[in-house]
């Protein structure tokens, strides 16, 4: 009977068959809008393809197109068995195509490391306000992990991954946070000019510095002193990966 439903949903928003222009992109249009409507809500699995191209009067490859470009949206998932459900459509989900976007654009560099700023160090303002005693301990048990790094950039690598996003996990918005990752994850992918800078021994010792003063910042609930330590941080960041890049070219 639900499915039914969605059927007969999908089938009142086509209006018989849609235009042959742009099919792919009119199907992505007309689902987003039923999820807009609540006529499709998280959870709701989609008909089977052979009625969905009956549905909206188009081929197998266009339908397929369009749910390509739904699940790359984070609007559908595929789960195990088969069939296509629309997603939890929670921000971390919707939001994960900016990673993919990202890592596209090196040309953005220096454009990601302004809005890094503006993001994290938003983001350290939350945490020193909101941080609790577990998460001033976990830092501490963070930064206390540093010293059996200092020779191994790719353990530093993991450990400078979860000390950020246990920031924005104490910080609490889950946007925030997704667009932090991605803008975090562009310096890793940029042709791994920040893996190359994080091999510095140098950098590593710089950046455990750093993070040692984030974290005291925090633990006072010190929100100006956290956002001033993170800025001095980014900017580190921000000048070594540049010095690769310039030897690089």
């Amino acid at each position: 009977m639900a499915r039914r439903a969605k059927s007969q949903a999908l089938n009142a928003m086509t209006m018989g068959s849609i235009e042959r222009q742009g099919l792919g992109k009119q199907v992505v249009n007309r689902i987003l809008e039923l999820i807009r409507t609540g006529s499709l809500r998280a959870g709701d699995r989609l008909p089977p393809e052979r009625e969905l191209i009956q549905i909206f009067g188009i081929s197998r490859p266009s339908l397929r197109e369009a749910l390509r470009a739904l699940s790359t949206l984070g609007v559908i998932q595929s789960r195990h068995g088969g069939g296509a459900y629309v997603s939890d459509l929670e921000a971390r989900t919707l939001l994960a195509p900016l990673d993919f976007f990202l890592s596209l654009t090196p040309a953005n560099f220096k454009d990601a490391f302004d809005s890094r700023r503006v993001i994290e160090i938003e983001i350290a303002r939350r945490a020193a306000k909101d941080a609790t005693k577990a998460d001033i301990r976990d830092l501490g048990e963070i930064i206390s992990a540093h010293e059996t790094v200092q020779d191994d950039p790719v353990g530093f690598r993991i450990l400078d991954s979860r000390f950020h996003e246990k920031l924005s996990t104490i910080a609490g918005n889950a946007v925030l946070e997704r667009i932090a990752y991605g803008l975090y994850n562009l310096g890793l992918d940029f042709q791994n000019f920040d893996r190359r800078a994080s091999s510095n021994p140098g950098l590593i010792a710089q950046s455990t510095e750093d993070h040692a003063a984030i974290a005291e910042a925090i633990a006072r609930h010190d929100p100006e002193g956290a956002a001033r330590a993170i800025e001095r941080h980014l900017s580190n960041i921000e000048t070594s990966t540049q010095r690769v890049i310039a030897y690089q070219v």
